[in-house]
């Protein structure tokens, strides 16, 4: 059973936070956790805060234990939502437009054995 967590109107533009949601996608909760944790982008901060709603969200709709299947990050999806426009005073009288861009964010968190038939990051042996 899936669980979703949707952030929207995060005053950070899709770009910034898409390149920290190629870093997550597909990879393990735990894991995905220890990557955002280590960034210092303040993306990183949001996208943390709300990974940890979907996996709240996903132990609320199951009855089994975290501890006992693990959760993966199925799909994240940034789009982009809607911008503010400001005017900054340039020389010579002209004024240059700022653009204030914003986004929304989904991620969608599920078990071990409905991720089967997608591609997942490779537990890799330490002894080879």
């Amino acid at each position: 059973m899936e669980a979703i967590a949707k952030l929207r109107k995060l005053p950070i533009s899709a770009r910034k936070i898409g390149l920290l949601a190629a870093l997550i996608r597909g990879r393990s909760v735990v894991r995905s956790l220890a990557i955002l944790e280590s960034k210092p982008q303040q993306a990183a901060v949001h996208l943390r805060k709300l990974l940890l709603s979907a996996i709240s969200n996903w132990q609320n709709n199951n009855d089994t234990d975290l501890e006992e299947v693990p959760i993966f990050v199925k799909s994240i999806t940034v789009d982009r939502a809607g911008m503010l426009k400001r005017i900054m005073p340039a020389p010579r009288g002209v004024a240059h437009r700022i653009r204030k861009r914003s986004s929304h964010v989904v991620i969608v968190v599920d078990s071990a054995e409905n991720f089967a038939d997608f591609p997942h990051e490779v537990v890799s042996d330490p002894t080879t």
